[in-house]
């Protein structure tokens, strides 16, 4: 026959009261790593939100490239222009200067294809027009070197859409009578201005193309007529040639 079993259940009770302290603090604990792992992973959520509608912004109405460079180079700038300005490297003492410097760093980083144009800055960055307009005039006067570059460029590539024609015209012999309706920021058409300039001093007056003519434009951008053969002297200025052979 077994023996009954007479041994002190109190004399197990501090180990028992102990052992459940330690499976309700292991509880506890694991409650608040996952509540912490969860807000870890709505701020990573909320923060990739953030990160996407930047992009949307910065893309709009961007060349391929720039959209490609936005997408490689935002996260990097935005901690180097905090960052920087954590640490008073590049502190300013109002806003506008700040905004100023900030815009400058994008359009270097990111559109190095383009100039400042408020239409895009407004379309952007959701600054007013004025402002945008403001901005942009800030940019465009501190940095001319720059932005001829960039706006010489911009000539460049809108006269290479309508070669292919104007070269085709110049086959049929109405290279002076052919005209394409283009448009260019601003910038782009001082250049165009000063380009023909250089053109037109250069040769006599019964071989001087045709000068650009301007029509009614926007206040960021000129839309002009222009012959064929101008848009052929242009370009073959523009990549270091004289003027063409007749």
């Amino acid at each position: 026959m077994a023996r009954p079993c007479n041994f002190d259940v109190g004399y197990f009770k501090p180990l028992l009261t102990c052992a459940g302290t330690l499976v309700r603090n292991q509880v506890h604990l694991g409650l608040q790593q996952e509540s912490a792992w969860g807000e870890r992973m709505a701020t990573t959520s909320e923060r990739a939100k953030l990160i996407a509608r930047a992009r949307d912004a910065l893309k709009v109405e961007a060349s391929t490239e720039s959209k490609k460079r936005t997408d490689e180079n935002l996260e990097c700038l935005c901690v180097e222009l905090l960052c920087e300005w954590i640490v008073g490297d590049r502190r300013f003492e109002n806003q506008t200067q700040q905004g100023e410097y900030w815009l400058s760093r994008i359009y270097e980083e990111l559109y190095a294809d383009e100039q400042p144009d408020a239409t895009k800055v407004y379309a952007r960055f959701g600054f007013n027009l004025p402002r945008s307009q403001y901005l942009t005039r800030l940019l465009l006067a501190r940095r001319p070197s720059k932005w001829r570059s960039t706006a010489r460029e911009e000539l460049r590539r809108t006269l290479k859409r309508v070669e292919n024609k104007a070269k085709q015209a110049l086959k049929d012999g109405q290279e002076q009578t052919q005209r394409f309706d283009l448009s260019l920021s601003r910038g782009a058409y001082d250049e165009l201005v000063v380009v023909y300039d250089f053109l037109a001093a250069a040769v006599t007056e019964q071989d001087r193309p045709t000068p650009p003519t301007k029509k009614p434009s926007s206040p960021t951008l000129v839309w002009f007529s222009i012959t064929a053969e101008t848009v052929l002297e242009v370009l073959n200025s523009l990549s270091g040639g004289g003027k063409r052979a007749s």
